[in-house]
């Protein structure tokens, strides 16, 4: 029998040659011409044997999969050109046989052999060793690997000194940062994808995708349905000044989708954007190791992570420890609240990390005025895509606000641009704070006063949202030390922030769990509730009165364009005769304001 739809798969792959020989320029398609083609999920992708026909690096890894479900460990290792030395490979090796790392490789039931493959290995970062681990410099290795089947990512400290794995994390619902390998099979899926040759009317070369490696779903596909591996390789179309998304699905190696976003109008910059990024100067300072800062009756640790952005650790103010541990984990980045696709990325340091966002030289501090007076000081990093403020690409920055009065604020900067007029910014914050006894309590304000949270939570900062007459919604006790009003954005701040629309959660802490060592990404990047992935930490409900808490704190902000009106922008407009780039941030963040217990 014909197999139809490889037949109707073939002849479209030839009418979109044979219009490409045709008119080598062909018009990309138009909204304004092709309304329909906005937003295509594909239905009836080609199947998996004919992509593994039309792709060579498609069956070489497919039969590389087939060989190692059929070893006594079947995961796929890391390939040899990933693998940059013998203390890689040698921590590759004592992962593998390590019980705990290996604990989910196989069905609980059936004892078949499951889909798994190792992501990244690298040396361990400070921020990726648990306290209770004490490695030397160079002597411990990371090592991730991911489970198709359940969607999770397990990853375990090996110290090479003691032949060991020392540690293992498996948060829920964490995928991980994808290897080069399949950062190649999601461009070669792309670009062979008869869809996207004929939406683009041409064929691509590789080269021409941008952001393959990072993160996506698209709703109503297998990405959020069934929880799948997804990334979108995105090409941009400059003279219409769009972008096509094309979502590939590398659990099932398959194009799932494609979308049209619109970038804006965009002054071409004069040049490539210059980069002072000195990599080794901030791997070797701010990476791998701890810095500490003294100012103002504060004294704070800090470092930057591999996908957590600037980590501010063991913070004391007038010689009392207030803050365990501050960070964003992740920005999750929707480009329609209807059609649900977009981005999910993280901050990291500029070597060690395929987030797409990298820190931008060092750590750096500034003071922070009102009325010409200094009340206080900011510790800030900037993070950018290195094509950055060109579309698709991004800026974000960690600021954290000290002040002399004991205030301290975390703050989200987007600074643009993105890759669509029509973006939703969430970064995900994750706040412990310390207390002598690890026993603390969460509160919330209502029409009755303060309510207490029992259980694990979340709230949602709205028009309904209740309000002390200082603009206070939350407050978290100690016990037996310092206690805090949480004040949400409201544009109250005079940062240009325009409110923080936040989801609030409160979760049991679990020791070296849940986010204390470097969290991969988590949640989708496109939800419009409250699955934002800190959720993930709620499931069981448990009871945090008198406990030790994680606040998760997730802001949205929307991007604006419109002269005049701009938000979460940048752009590069000529001025004085010269090319110069202008910015317009997006702020958000919560205040903490010190309980005085004496009244």
């Amino acid at each position: 029998m014909i197999n139809i739809n490889l037949l109707l798969s073939t002849i479209l792959l030839f009418i979109s040659l044979f219009l490409f020989s045709c008119k080598e320029n062909i018009d990309s398609i138009d909204s304004n011409k092709n309304p329909n083609q906005e937003h295509i999920i594909i239905a009836d992708p080609l199947p998996e044997s004919e992509m593994i026909r039309m792709i060579p690096e498609l069956d070489h890894y497919n039969k590389q999969m087939q060989v190692s479900l059929q070893t006594k460990t079947p995961i796929l290792l890391l390939a040899e050109n990933e693998i940059q030395d013998t203390m890689q490979s040698l921590a590759q090796k004592i992962a593998i046989r390590d019980p705990s790392f290996t604990r989910d490789i196989f069905d609980m039931e059936t004892g078949a052999p499951l889909r798994n493959e190792i992501m990244n290995i690298r040396e361990a970062l400070p921020g990726d060793i648990p306290e209770s681990v004490v490695c030397k410099k160079g002597n411990c290795y990371r090592v991730s690997m991911y489970h198709y089947v359940n969607n999770r990512t397990v990853t375990a400290i090996v110290d090479i000194s003691k032949n060991a794995v020392v540690f293992v994390d498996r948060p829920l619902g964490g995928q991980p940062e994808i290897n080069k390998r399949l950062t190649d099979l999601a461009i070669q899926i792309a670009i062979k994808s008869p869809e996207v040759i004929l939406a683009l009317g041409l064929n691509p070369g590789e080269d021409q995708a941008t952001m393959p490696n990072v993160k996506t779903a698209l709703n109503g596909t297998s990405c959020e349905r069934s929880k799948h591996l997804c990334v979108a390789p995105t090409f941009l179309n400059q003279e219409n000044n769009r972008a096509l998304w094309a979502i590939v699905d590398l659990t099932d190696w398959k194009l799932v989708g494609l979308k049209w976003t619109d970038l804006g109008t965009s002054g071409k910059p004069s040049k490539e954007t210059e980069r002072s990024l000195q990599n080794d100067y901030v791997m070797e300072h701010f990476c791998e190791k701890n810095n500490n800062l003294s100012m103002d009756e504060w004294n704070i640790y800090y470092r930057l992570t591999s996908s957590d952005g600037l980590e501010i650790f063991d913070v004391q103010y007038q010689n009392e420890k207030i803050i365990r541990s501050a960070k964003v984990v992740d920005w999750h980045v929707g480009y329609s609240s209807a059609e649900g696709f977009g981005y999910s990325d993280a901050m990291g340091c500029p070597m060690y990390s395929s987030s797409a966002v990298v820190a931008f030289n060092g750590p750096y501090t500034e003071p922070i005025e009102k009325n010409g007076k200094e009340i206080g000081f900011a510790l800030i990093q900037d993070f950018r895509s290195p094509a950055w403020p060109v579309p698709c690409n991004y800026r974000y920055h960690n600021r954290y606000e000290f002040y002399k009065d004991g205030r301290f604020r975390v703050v989200t900067k987007n600074l643009g641009r993105g890759c669509g007029i029509d973006g939703t910014y969430r970064p995900i914050i994750r706040i412990d704070l310390a207390s002598p006894e690890n026993q603390e309590k969460f509160e919330q304000w209502t029409s009755s006063g303060w309510r207490s949270w029992n259980k694990e939570q979340w709230s949602f900062q709205d028009k309904n949202t209740l309000y002390t007459d200082k603009g206070y919604a939350y407050k978290v006790s100690t016990k037996g030390g310092k206690s805090y009003f949480i004040e949400p954005g409201n544009g109250q701040f005079e940062d240009g922030g325009r409110g923080d629309n936040a989801y609030t959660y409160v979760s049991l802490r679990h020791p070296e769990l849940e986010g204390d060592v470097d969290l991969m990404t988590i949640g989708s990047c496109c939800n419009t509730d409250h699955r934002q992935g800190p959720e993930a930490f709620l499931q069981d409900g448990e009871n945090i009165v008198d406990q030790d808490l994680i606040i998760w704190y997730v802001p949205q902000m929307k991007n604006d364009d419109t002269p005049g009106k701009e938000y979460c922008w940048a752009n590069t407009v000529i001025e004085n005769g010269k090319s110069v780039v202008k910015y317009w941030a997006g702020v958000s963040g919560p205040m903490f304001i010190p309980i005085d217990q004496s009244k």
